[in-house]
């Protein structure tokens, strides 16, 4: 969140090359990829719908919103989930060449799969010369 916050609301639209996400697309892949999984992993409604087509704010308000609202939902679901859970397993086509992820896997995906994009989202505070905030776990 302290990343999300250091950018001003008017360079959520900036990505620093064609080719890239922008800002605010960079976060709400977090927060889209955050609640996918963890709906997928415990079935536990997640607290928005994580269809990428349905779910695209671009404004600061709305991206920090759901990115903390993901990062909420997150924190709740990890305690309730079951063994049973921890063990099943899914094909994930996009995931070749690995083999089919269980639910440990695709938890610590998902901790790689955020740090990932809040590097991504670390560069673009310093391409716009602002330093990023100190990484806290």
């Amino acid at each position: 969140m302290d990343v999300a916050n250091a950018m001003p609301a008017d360079s959520y639209n900036f990505k620093p090359n064609p080719d890239e996400m922008t800002f605010a697309e960079q976060l709400t892949h977090i927060a889209v990829g955050n609640a996918f999984r963890f709906q997928q992993i415990t079935g536990i409604p997640a607290p928005f719908d994580p269809d990428p087509s349905k779910t695209t704010p671009l404004d600061k308000q709305s991206v920090t919103t759901m990115l903390a609202q993901s990062f909420d939902y997150v924190v709740g679901v990890l305690p309730q989930i079951t063994p049973e859970q921890l063990k099943r397993t899914w094909h994930i086509p996009s995931w070749k060449p690995h083999t089919d992820p269980d639910g440990r896997a695709m938890i610590l995906n998902m901790l790689i799969h955020t740090a990932h994009r809040r590097v991504h989202c670390e560069v673009y505070l310093r391409v716009k010369g602002i330093k990023p905030p100190d990484y806290t776990f």
